[in-house]
């Protein structure tokens, strides 16, 4: 990849996060799923303390257990990102989210709140021009609960 095809591949990535936050956080589902490959992984192991989800259907299920009864706000910046040759991509995001459950639909018990810090540790493949997440793994440096 030249420079300048790297910079188009990179802000391609950067648009699919922008979407991962917004469809997300307004509940589109169908687009959200839309981001990842067929067979992604959703490592949320440290947050949970659950396995590794496999596929985009698990991947949905997964998420909207945590949030269908919650508003919520996610947020990134400051993306690092490596090319693997023309088609791959490593990239960590630095996050911080804000999730408030209806009364008494926490998945979290005694929680009716949770603003996390952390970091999004993905991978991503391209297929034609667009690209995908392939994995992604979320690791905390803070969560702050409040019932």
């Amino acid at each position: 990849m030249d420079a300048l095809e790297e910079l188009a591949a990179s802000q391609r990535i950067k648009n699919v996060k922008a979407r991962y936050c917004r469809f997300l956080d307004t509940k589109n589902w169908e687009g959200f799923a839309a981001l990842f490959t067929p067979d992604a992984i959703l490592d949320v192991r440290e947050d949970t303390g659950t396995e590794p989800y496999h596929g985009r259907g698990a991947i949905v299920r997964a998420v909207l257990h945590a949030v269908q009864h919650a508003k919520t706000a996610h947020h990134v910046h400051s993306p690092e990102i490596i090319f693997d040759g023309p088609d791959a991509a490593d990239v960590v995001w630095a996050m911080q989210d804000r999730v408030v459950w209806e009364t008494g639909k926490s998945p979290v018990p005694g929680a009716g709140a949770l603003t996390g810090y952390g970091h999004y540790h993905e991978h991503y493949v391209r297929e034609g021009e667009a690209w995908f997440i392939a994995s992604l793994r979320l690791t905390r440096l803070m969560s702050e609960f409040q019932a």
